[in-house]
């Protein structure tokens, strides 16, 4: 199983763990996604956004001194964010809805419960990304045009 249009995609991962950064860029590497970004704080992040200019981020829910969601907040702050509408995939433990009450409201684009699968990465990628992807077509098509 691979991301469709895998070459071309850029994920930037923000966990404070780098074991579990670790297994994510396992899972994702063996969907086929070659270029792969690593922040362990919102600084980090911020930073790896600007220079790397990523597809989507995924986020775990804890960071130690902030939540996933204080980070998908200051994403969503147009006014302070390098990406404001890079795409949001947020990591949470299952069984713990309630932590991620908030997180639709803060402007995440998906949750996915922890231990996350590679399918499930696959998908939620493939689905956050197509859009993207789609529109890039048609953008070089109409300058073709």
């Amino acid at each position: 199983m691979s991301v469709p249009g895998d070459a071309a995609i850029n994920i930037l991962l923000v966990d404070d763990s780098r074991p579990v950064r670790t297994v994510l860029k396992t899972l994702l590497c063996g969907l086929g996604v070659t270029r792969i970004y690593e922040a362990e704080t919102r600084e980090e992040a911020f930073i790896m956004a600007r220079v790397c200019r990523p597809d989507l981020a995924i986020i775990d829910y804890d960071l130690g001194r902030e939540t996933g969601v204080d980070l998908v907040r200051a994403f969503r702050d147009a006014a302070h964010s390098p990406m404001p509408e890079i795409p949001l995939i947020l990591l949470s433990p299952t069984g713990q809805e309630h932590l991620t009450a908030g997180a639709r409201e803060a402007g995440v684009d998906a949750i996915l419960p922890k231990p996350v699968t590679a399918r499930m990465l696959g998908d939620k990628i493939a689905e956050l990304t197509e859009g993207a992807a789609q529109q890039t077509v048609d953008e070089v098509e109409r300058k073709q045009a």
